[in-house]
């Protein structure tokens, strides 16, 4: 299949080819606005200093990992509705665990004219939960985990709660897991769901994943939450080399989770396998995966499964093997994937009822981060150059015309690594801890 090498040459040709929209991408269910050329989509004044909303994390940081540590704000997510939305951010570093260092919170800003971070209070504990949640929390705001990230909106008969999958818990939460009384040292992972409660945000903690290690992802789908990421039952599987990837399944809402599937990675102590992504598609649940053979060198593959009227399944096909580096529900019926492999990383799927389609408009970009528009019936990308890493730039990506991406907003010299739209104005976590503000253009 050709693969364009211009963003914008891309834009340029659905111009040139009125009615030129993917009906087969349209999900039934959505009315989609047409940003068409005779009325080009609105873009966004250049970013301005906001906040800087981990500054206390960036000085633990510096001193405790002077060689270097993630100090981007990696994830930006709006959750409410009307005059109640908040921002919340994602910051931390599992690989360097700072959250053993210092408490990694939740923290969000009330409104996009109050740059001042707050932390969100989280229950993890009586008396407001039947049982401690963790260790004992050092800060009202203690999540109990190294990084936080990969925030979902998920929609529920039970109303609409942003998540959190618990990445990697903290060295505590881990030591306190191990000393429940078990024939063997138990791994647990984490999930946080959000509510409200006497008008203020709180996060309830649920340490309820048996052998989550890692946990990487969470979905609503038939009925229940799922979640999927890796690990093993206990320390005796992890330290042996008994490494899995997991699908578990809660119908209490993420008080109590089941293991639904788990798949070992084949050579004991050789490589790693986990569930990074899951993506609710109409009636089939997607969850992608890989296969790491970091002992002996290799190239990872994906390993994904499909579940349809309860039954699990081994994905067939091309895409069977592509590497998911991470996937958004864009609708009901409608996703977008972007793959990480090593001989071409970067490549963009969408995936509906009919399967997958390569988006060849987004061939000359690596893309980085989605937020919705859904006043434009579109999404706004947050893209780096293919030829030059440091051009970061935004496009919107009309539901209608998905190889026809148009260019709102251009950001020389700012290391982006994560955008929200909010209440019309676009902000945008950046590698240095900051997050930025870019004013629709009036």
């Amino acid at each position: 299949m050709p693969r364009t090498t211009s963003i914008r040459t891309a834009a340029a040709a659905a111009c040139r080819r009125p009615g030129r929209a993917l009906a087969r991408w349209i999900p039934p269910t959505v009315a989609i606005v047409s940003g068409g050329c005779a009325n080009p989509p609105a873009a966004f004044d250049a970013p301005r200093p906001w906040a800087e909303p981990i500054s206390d994390y960036l000085t633990v940081g510096e001193e405790r990992f002077p060689g270097g540590f993630f100090r981007d704000v990696n994830d930006l997510a709006v959750a409410g509705d009307g005059r109640t939305d908040r921002l919340w951010i994602g910051y931390g570093d599992a690989t360097r665990n700072m959250g053993t260092a210092m408490p990694i919170e939740f923290r969000f800003f009330a409104g996009p004219d109050d740059p001042e971070v707050r932390i969100a209070r989280v229950i993890a504990g009586p008396p407001e939960l039947s049982a401690a949640q963790g260790a004992a929390q050092r800060t009202p705001g203690d999540t109990g985990e190294e990084h936080l990230g990969s925030f979902r909106l998920i929609s529920s008969p039970d109303g609409t709660h942003l998540w959190q999958p618990g990445i990697d818990s903290n060295d505590p939460d881990e030591a306190w897991t191990q000393a429940k009384p078990a024939p063997q040292r138990l791994i647990e992972g984490n999930v946080f769901r959000l509510e409200h409660r006497g008008g203020e945000p709180v996060w309830v903690k649920f340490r309820s994943i048996p052998g989550g290690e890692h946990v990487h992802d969470v979905a609503h789908f038939d009925g229940a939450l799922w979640a999927v990421g890796s690990g093993s039952a206990h320390r005796g599987e992890w330290e042996s080399g008994r490494i899995f990837r997991y699908l578990w399944r809660s119908l209490d809402g993420g008080a109590t989770f089941e293991t639904a599937h788990r798949v070992m990675y084949p050579d004991l102590g050789k490589g790693d396998t986990r569930f990074r992504q899951l993506l609710p598609i109409g009636d089939t649940l997607y969850a992608f995966g890989y296969v790491n053979p970091f002992v002996d060198g290799g190239p990872l593959e994906g390993r994904h499964i499909t579940i349809r009227d309860g039954v699990i399944r081994d994905l067939e096909g091309p895409f069977s093997r592509v590497v998911v580096d991470r996937a958004w529900p864009l609708t009901r019926t409608l996703g977008l994937l972007v793959s990480r492999e090593t001989e071409d990383p970067g490549r963009v799927f969408a995936l509906d009822s009919s399967g997958f389609r390569e988006l060849t408009g987004l061939a000359g970009v690596r893309l980085i981060d989605v937020t919705p528009d859904a006043d434009a019936g579109a999404v706004l990308l947050l893209t780096a150059s293919r030829d030059d890493e440091t051009a970061r730039a935004v496009h919107r990506l009309p539901l209608d015309a998905m190889d026809a991406p148009d260019l709102v907003l251009e950001l020389p010299g700012i290391d982006a690594t994560s955008i929200a739209l909010w209440r019309g104005d676009l902000f945008i976590g950046t590698g240095d801890g900051r997050v930025l503000r870019s004013p629709r253009s009036r």
